[in-house]
Formats: structure tokens, C-alpha cells, sequence
């Protein structure tokens, strides 16, 4: 059996990507590479105030980083691993769900060239 604590931080990690709204963050840092929480809002079309919320659960969870430029506070990804977790849980769906592979494949051609763009971080 695995141990206890590997369990409790396994599940503290799906629990972090079981939100749509961080999902959404994820894959829009993943497009850019770092953006401040008012562009991010005006992309995602989610509060400042909402966002804020989801972004300090991403950074306390050490999957992104904060840094400043100016006055912005800026986010980006922190764990490059991210990227692999949601390309992994895309093929799991495209092969679960067939019905729907179209939209399944166009998300995990998005992540694949991400990480081709971006060269593997």
C-alpha cells in the first residue's frame, strides 16, 4: 500500500485541479507566459475578486509563482509538470469518451504544441 502521506498530498493535488476556474487559469498561463491578474480576468471573463481566490490556492500550492513588473503582479507556472497531468487526463478522456474526441483531441493538440512552443520547461 502507498503510504498515508503520499495519499494526503496526492489528493490535496486533484483537489487543487478539480476546479474548473483553475483549470481555465493553468491553460491560459500556459498559453502566455506570465499575466497579471487583470488580464487574466479580462480573458477568462471571471471577477478579479473570484480570481484572486483561485490564484492564491495555485501559488500557496507551489504550482505557480508570483513576480512583479511595475505595479502588476504577475503569475506564471511554476510546475511544468502541470502541463504533462493535463495532457494525460486529455487522453484519458479522448479514450473514455469517444463521442466527444473531437474537442478532446483539439484540447491535447493545444497542450502538445504548448509544449512544443514553450520547449518542455
Amino acid at each position: 500500500m502507498i503510504e498515508e502521506f503520499v495519499i494526503r498530498k496526492l489528493s490535496k493535488l486533484f483537489g487543487v485541479l478539480s476546479n474548473d476556474i483553475r483549470i481555465k487559469i493553468i491553460y491560459k498561463l500556459m498559453e502566455n507566459d506570465a499575466m497579471s491578474i487583470s488580464d487574466l480576468s479580462n480573458e477568462l471573463k471571471i471577477p478579479q475578486n473570484t480570481l484572486s481566490a483561485h490564484l492564491k490556492i495555485l501559488n500557496e500550492g507551489g504550482y505557480l509563482k508570483k513576480g512583479q513588473q511595475w505595479r502588476n503582479v504577475l503569475y506564471s507556472i511554476q510546475e511544468p509538470k502541470l502541463k504533462e497531468i493535463l495532457e494525460i487526463g486529455s487522453l484519458i478522456l479522448y479514450n473514455k469518451w469517444e463521442g466527444n474526441w473531437e474537442k478532446i483531441a483539439d484540447a491535447k493538440n493545444k497542450i502538445q504544441n504548448m509544449k512544443t512552443k514553450q520547449g518542455d520547461k
